[in-house]
């Protein structure tokens, strides 16, 4: 059989530059659909869950190109686009914001199981502006509430069973879905347990255990021809454990909530071609635990009111999203009183944070940063809002122009009065530290589709991203338990500013499909942790502070000047002989991260390359992967290094079909070799190594 050099089907085919309007799902067929690049992708969860190794956000997208996962364990793992990482990647539920604290340290976990959706879909280039300002692109998360129709008239159970070795665990989800001509019922219900795992050593991966169920209900009427309208309500639960390197365990018990309602419109006038609106409030909470004692306590509650439409003129169609967010954080981290949300202890002697001061004359301290377990950062309030358009224009048969702009309005208030004393500003030091904060922030893109021939595409676009910083980024510090260093925020962060050039060149012809991408991102203020320096040029240990109690480095939020860049090329090829279905790739990766300075950016994608064979004849399908990834190269600094490993992967099933009931039964195994592997985008590479061999049965069954 013929091999295939393909690269990077750059997952991604935007709403506005591919074949869907992704607001409203509107499919609009090409007649060189089968030779398009794809800005944007969409794919069913349940697809993605055959060959994700996990249950995690990253799990499920890490198959495809440019998409790798910051794995913690079997509970956490976000995903990680180009490089990118944090509040550079946007995660969405549908329109809005997806509320969690995932983009704040890595061992948050994402605020949603991806078994519990519908769809997911990766955006990038110009479209993405629609949704946020983020340099890695955009990931949607889709319920049946996002759906522009109703379910179908009659009554549906859809259930999966499975249980896996070695930390896999126990799986199982079940959906219940009925309707009639204008109401609909939807109620799904995912559950995943897992026991610690064990490394390709057979080395047990303390505090690697998890427990997670989600639970989504759908109320659907249709009023008329015009409107739907979606009622709903979403309550998620997860409690795992962190594989650090701290003598007891480190859990997080987090739950979230959400309600909301969507109104879909659609020929409301003619050049209205849909419309989309959704109100929702979610409220999100975590407990953190060192042993038995409730260290840290977070809470981010959220209101989201947003508007997408999509508007037809003569050769242009133009796509809007406008969302408000009002956020409210608090926050709680002392030893073993955080309970529940409490305001610090303050010495009435010392007034305006005179204690503060003080640190600078401590001898213990010669450096003069503050430094305390208890209650370092403030609640914050802050209102957003967001817009973005993107306007297409279809030129000829042959050529496709999409401008994009975004602007996104904040209001931020700090508010000190929950802090220790020790980690207030005073006015002697900064009057205006805890000042309401109005910022901007403006992004926009220009995208050309071409179709060279008839069999030759070619995709490229230039974007200008603005990112404000979090709030978190620039007010929170405090000791993380998970990766056990202590984090300083940095008032003073101006935006994150970046130039972005990406393109995509595809042949597709007689079943083979090549595809080379290559992006270049050049940053003027590239938003990352650095460990702080003392007056010794040392780096700082907190642990030579007086009463610390942890023996952690000191980092810092800053901003410098930065290029991240790479190429893929992916081959694959389809071939049919009688009722067999064959099809095959080969992919290679490669991303380089830097510094202007000339240092590395830590935790960057090592270079790795991929095959894999799939095989479908009747009612039966396997497939076959095996993925190389390199050892790491180039670490930042005070990073470690970690190997080469190889990583083989299978699947098979069997599909039944009878007039009442459709059965599938499928088996697969993750690692089959037992490599020892270390994820190198891991804060916790060393103590949470990615499992050995796993071993997969399951049922999935539809009435």
């Amino acid at each position: 059989m013929k091999f295939f050099l393909w690269s990077l089907s750059l997952l991604v085919a935007s709403s506005t530059l591919a074949q869907e309007y992704h607001l409203d799902s509107i499919e609009v067929q090409s007649k060189y659909e089968d030779q398009m690049v794809e800005e944007s992708i969409v794919k069913e969860s349940k697809t993605l869950a055959k060959e994700a190794k996990g249950e995690t956000l990253g799990d499920y997208l890490e198959q495809e190109q440019f998409i790798d996962s910051a794995s913690y364990g079997p509970a956490v793992g976000r995903p990680v686009i180009k490089g990118m990482d944090g509040y550079r990647v946007g995660i969405t539920n549908g329109n809005v914001n997806l509320n969690d604290l995932s983009s704040m340290s890595q061992d948050h976990a994402v605020g949603v199981m991806p078994r519990a959706t519908k769809k997911i879909e990766f955006i990038k280039g110009p479209a993405s502006l629609l949704y946020g300002s983020y340099s890695g692109g955009v990931i949607r998360v889709f319920g049946e509430e996002h759906q522009k129709k109703l379910l179908k008239d009659g009554l549906r159970v859809d259930t999966t069973m499975s249980y896996g070795s070695n930390g896999a665990g126990k799986i199982g989800s079940a959906t219940l879905e009925a309707a009639d001509s204008n109401f609909s019922a939807f109620i799904s219900t995912a559950y995943h347990e897992a026991d610690s795992y064990r490394d390709g050593e057979n080395n047990l991966i303390k505090d690697s255990d998890t427990l997670s169920q989600q639970t989504h209900a759908v109320l659907g009427y249709q009023l008329d021809k015009s409107n739907i309208f979606k009622l709903y309500y979403d309550n998620l639960k997860k409690d795992y454990g962190i594989p650090n390197n701290t003598d007891e365990s480190t859990t997080i018990d987090m739950k979230q909530k959400r309600y909301g309602l969507v109104w879909h419109a659609k020929d409301l006038f003619d050049t209205l071609e849909y419309a989309q609106t959704e109100i929702s409030y979610s409220e999100y909470l975590h407990y953190e635990y060192e042993g038995s004692s409730a260290d840290g306590l977070f809470g981010q509650n959220q209101f989201n009111l947003s508007t997408a439409f999509g508007l037809d003129f003569d050769d242009w169609h133009i796509d809007t999203n406008l969302e408000y967010l009002d956020n409210e954080l608090k926050v709680c981290h002392e030893h073993g009183k955080c309970d529940y949300f409490r305001v610090a202890d303050r010495d009435p002697n010392e007034i305006d944070g005179a204690r503060m001061v003080a640190t600078t004359l401590d001898p213990d301290n010669p450096d003069g940063l503050a430094f305390s377990h208890g209650h370092p950062m403030p609640n914050i309030d802050e209102s957003i809002f967001k817009g973005g358009m993107a306007f297409k224009n279809f030129v000829n048969d042959t050529n496709e122009i999409t401008l994009s702009a975004r602007a996104d309005l904040r209001n931020l208030t700090p508010n000190s009065e929950n802090i220790q004393q020790l980690w207030l500003v005073p006015a002697s030091i900064d009057p205006n530290y805890y000042d309401t904060i109005n910022d901007s922030a403006v992004s926009g893109s220009l995208g050309w589709y071409n179709f060279l021939t008839d069999t030759v595409t070619m995709q490229t676009s230039l974007s200008y991203i603005q990112r404000l910083p979090s709030s978190t980024e620039l007010f929170w510090n405090g000791f993380h338990h998970a990766t056990n260093s202590y984090v300083m925020g940095d008032r003073c962060l101006e935006n994150e500013e970046s130039v972005n050039f990406d393109f995509d060149l595809m042949w597709s012809e007689n079943g083979a499909t090549s595809e080379v991408s290559f992006f270049y991102y050049n940053f003027s203020n590239y938003i990352y942790q650095t460990q702080i320096i003392g007056n010794n040029n040392e780096p700082i240990n907190v642990n030579d502070i007086s009463g610390i109690g942890h023996d952690a480095y000191a980092w810092g939020m800053s901003g410098a000047g930065a290029l991240v860049y790479g190429v893929a090329l992916k081959e694959s090829y389809k071939k049919n002989i009688n009722a067999h279905k064959l099809e095959g790739s080969v992919a290679l990766e490669a991303i380089r991260g830097e510094l202007k300075d000339g240092s590395d950016i830590p935790r960057m994608p090592p270079f790795s390359a991929s095959i894999k064979l799939k095989h479908k004849y009747h009612d039966y399908s396997s497939s076959i992967g095996y993925k190389y990834v390199d050892r790491s190269r180039f670490e930042g600094a005070n990073e470690t290094r970690t190997p080469a490993y190889g990583w083989l992967s299978a699947y098979i099933e069997y599909v039944y079909k009878s007039k009442y009931i459709e059965g599938l039964i499928y088996l697969k195994g993750e690692n089959l070799t037992n490599e020892m592997a270390y994820n190198h985008l891991s804060f916790l590479k060393d103590t949470a190594p990615l499992p050995g061999r796993q071993i997969t049965a399951g049922l999935e069954l539809k009435f």
